[in-house]
C-alpha cells in the first residue's frame, strides 16, 4: 500500500508535536527528567485528541536508548520499532475484544516476562472501559504492583465505566477537547506540506465540524483532498459533509425576529426538498442560537467562539435584533426537539412544528396568561397581599352594590356566558356565588367592620365549605363564635372547656382549611385565630337528662351533635318524637 492517510502520516513522533494538550505533555515530561515513572497510567478524554499517540510516545520515551528521556530522539533502533509498530516490548491491547478474564489471565502470565530490549515492558490497553467486571477484579493485583519492568497505560473516552478500584491504581490525566483556533493551525501545516490550496473558512468549518477532535479534522481535510478539483472552497464542505448553509441559520434568526408562519413553513419546505438531515438542521440551528447567546451576553464574544471576524460581526448584527429572552426561548425550543429527533416518527412535521413555534404561534396572549393566573390562584385559594383578587372574586367584585353593611346586599344577575365559564373552570365551587365585599373609604376601622359583616353574614356557607373539605374541621367550629375582624385576621371565640377543639384548630392544616373557605366564600383572605372566651357554657338539652358518658362527651364535640334524651325516658321520647315529626 503506497497511500497513508494522512491522520496516520501527520501522527505526532515527538511531545511538542500534540496539539492542545499542554498540560499533559508538560507533566510527563517533568516526571520523565526526574525519573518519577509510575507504574500505571489512565488517558481519559475525548476521542482523537491524542490519548494513544501520547502513550506511544510514552512509552518510546521510557524505551529510547537515550531515555527515560523527556524527548524521544526518533532514530534509535527501539524509538523506530515503536513508531513502526513492531516493537517488542510495547504490546498494545484492544479491551473491547480482548475483554474477559481469560485474557486477563494471560496477561498476567505474560507481564512477569522481562522485557526483550528496552528497559521497561509498555502494556498500553485501549478502550480500557470495554473489560468485564471478572476482568477489571482480576486485573486488580496485577495493576496495583506490578513487576518493576511493567508500567500499564489505559486509555479510555468513558472513564466513569471503570470501576473506583482501578481509578484508584492508576494516575489519571484528562485530555481535552482541541480548540477550534488550534486545529485550523495544524490543518494549515499539513495542508502546505501536502501542497494542498485551501480556503481559510474551509479550514474554519472543518474545525468547527471536528468538535474538538484532530483526527477527524485531518480525516475530513484528506476526504476533501479527493473531492474538490483545485482549491478547497467552503462550498465543497458544505457539500461533502452535507452540512447546513448559514442562509438557513440566518433564515430562521429572521423567522424568530418577524414572527412570521408563513416564512417558517417555508424554510421547513425548503429543508426537506433539498434533502437535508432534519436532525443535523436541529443541531446546526441549536449551535447558532448558542452563538447569538454569547455575543448578546458577552462584551468579547471572539474569546469563546471558533470563528472568524466576519462571521462574528454578522452574528453580532443579528444579535443587536433580538432581545436575550428571545434568543434563550428559541434555544429552549431546539434543544427540546433536538432531545425528541431521536424518536419522532415524522421528522418532518417535528421540523415544522419547531419552526412554527420559532415564529411565535405557541406563544400565550395576554389574556391566555390571565386566566391561568386567574385558576391557579382559584386552586390554591391564595391572593397576592394587599392586592384585589383576581378571578371570579374580581368579577363579582366589580358588580357589588354600593356600600353598606354586608348585610342584606343584592348582586346584579351574572351573564350565563361568564356562569359557564367559571362552571368549566371551577365545577366544585359551583354551588356558591361570592359575595360583594363592601370597601369603606373611612379607614381601616371600618374596612374591618364590613369585613365582619360579610364573614358573619356568610357564616352558614363558610361553614359548609369547610364541611366539603373536612368534617373533623366542621365540627371543631358549630359552637364557636365569631367576635370581629382586626387587621386582617378574624377572632373566633371558643367556650370554656374547649381546650380540645382550640388545640386542633391551631394547627397549621387546620387553619389553612378554613383560611381558604373563607377567602372562597368572602372573596378576601383573612388569617383564622381562635381563643377562649367567658361565653356561658353549652346549655344541656333538657333539665333533667343526667350528665352524658365521657364518651358521648367527644363525640359531640368532634362531631357537632347535642343530647336530646337518655334512651326510655319519657323526655327522650317527647324530644325525639318532636324531632321527626315537626
Amino acid at each position: 500500500m503506497t497511500f497513508v492517510s494522512l491522520y496516520r502520516k501527520w501522527r505526532p513522533q515527538r511531545f511538542e508535536e500534540v496539539v492542545g494538550q499542554e498540560r499533559v505533555i508538560r507533566t510527563l515530561q517533568n516526571a520523565l527528567r526526574a525519573n518519577r515513572i509510575v507504574h500505571a497510567y489512565l488517558f481519559a478524554g475525548h476521542r482523537g485528541t491524542g490519548k494513544t499517540t501520547t502513550a506511544r510516545l510514552l512509552a518510546k520515551a521510557l524505551n529510547c536508548q537515550q531515555g527515560p528521556t523527556p524527548e524521544p530522539c526518533n532514530a534509535c533502533p527501539n524509538c523506530q520499532a515503536i513508531s513502526g509498530g513492531y516493537a517488542v516490548d510495547v504490546i498494545e491491547i484492544d479491551a473491547a475484544s480482548n475483554r474477559g478474564i481469560d485474557e486477563i489471565r494471560e496477561l498476567r502470565e505474560r507481564v512477569r516476562l522481562a522485557p526483550a530490549e528496552g528497559r521497561y515492558k509498555v502494556y498500553i490497553i485501549d478502550e480500557a472501559h470495554m473489560m468485564t467486571q471478572e476482568a477489571c477484579n482480576a486485573f486488580l493485583k496485577t495493576l496495583e504492583e506490578p513487576p518493576a519492568h511493567a508500567v500499564f497505560i489505559l486509555v479510555t473516552t468513558e472513564p466513569h465505566r471503570l470501576p473506583p478500584t482501578i481509578l484508584s491504581r492508576t494516575q489519571r490525566f484528562d485530555f481535552r477537547r482541541v480548540p477550534g483556533r488550534e486545529i485550523v493551525s495544524r490543518l494549515q501545516r499539513i495542508a502546505r506540506e501536502e501542497g494542498l490550496s485551501v480556503e481559510e473558512d474551509a479550514l474554519f468549518l472543518i474545525a468547527r465540524m471536528s468538535d474538538g477532535s484532530v483526527r477527524d479534522a485531518e480525516s475530513i481535510l484528506d476526504q476533501l483532498a479527493t473531492f474538490a478539483q483545485g482549491r478547497i472552497t467552503r462550498e465543497d464542505v458544505v457539500t461533502l459533509l452535507g452540512l447546513v448553509e448559514e442562509e438557513i441559520a440566518h433564515q430562521a434568526t429572521e423567522i424568530v425576529i418577524s414572527q412570521d408562519p408563513v416564512q417558517a413553513l417555508r424554510l421547513a419546505s425548503r429543508i426537506v426538498d433539498e434533502g437535508k438531515e432534519i436532525r443535523q438542521v436541529l443541531r446546526f440551528l441549536l449551535e447558532h442560537f448558542r452563538d447569538l447567546l454569547i455575543v448578546k451576553a458577552c462584551p468579547n464574544p471572539a474569546e469563546l467562539l471558533d470563528h472568524q471576524e466576519a462571521h462574528i460581526a454578522t452574528l453580532r448584527d443579528e444579535a443587536t435584533r433580538l432581545s436575550l429572552e428571545q434568543i434563550l426561548r428559541a434555544l429552549k425550543i431546539l434543544a427540546r426537539s433536538e432531545s425528541e429527533s431521536r424518536f419522532h416518527p415524522q421528522l418532518r412535521l417535528l421540523l415544522e412544528l419547531t419552526l412554527l413555534r420559532l415564529a411565535g404561534l405557541d406563544q400565550e396572549s395576554p389574556s391566555d396568561l390571565a386566566r391561568r393566573v386567574e385558576a391557579l390562584e382559584q386552586k390554591a385559594g391564595v391572593h397576592p397581599p394587599g392586592a384585589q383578587p383576581v378571578g371570579k372574586f374580581s368579577r363579582a367584585q366589580s358588580r357589588q352594590s354600593p356600600r353598606g353593611s354586608g348585610k342584606g346586599q343584592t348582586m346584579n344577575p351574572e351573564p350565563q356566558a361568564q356562569k359557564e365559564e367559571r362552571a368549566e373552570r371551577a365545577p366544585e365551587e359551583t354551588n356558591f356565588d361570592p359575595p360583594s365585599v363592601p370597601r369603606s373609604p373611612n379607614g381601616p376601622q371600618e374596612r374591618d367592620e364590613d369585613l365582619f359583616a360579610t364573614v358573619a353574614s356568610h357564616w352558614s356557607r363558610i361553614l359548609d365549605a369547610i364541611k366539603r373539605k373536612k368534617m373533623f374541621c366542621h365540627a371543631l367550629l358549630i359552637d364557636a363564635e365569631l367576635l370581629k375582624v382586626e387587621n386582617g385576621t378574624l377572632l373566633v371565640g371558643l367556650r370554656p372547656g374547649y381546650n380540645f377543639h382550640l388545640e386542633h384548630l391551631q394547627t397549621e392544616e387546620n387553619r389553612t382549611i378554613v383560611e381558604e373557605a373563607i377567602a372562597q366564600v368572602v372573596g378576601t383572605p383573612l388569617r383564622l385565630h381562635c381563643l377562649i372566651t367567658d361565653l356561658p357554657p353549652a346549655p344541656k338539652a333538657h333539665a333533667g337528662s343526667p350528665d352524658p358518658d365521657p364518651l358521648v362527651s367527644k363525640a359531640i364535640a368532634m362531631f357537632g351533635g347535642r343530647i336530646v334524651g337518655t334512651r326510655g325516658s319519657p323526655e327522650a321520647k317527647k324530644n325525639i318524637e318532636g324531632e321527626w315529626n315537626p
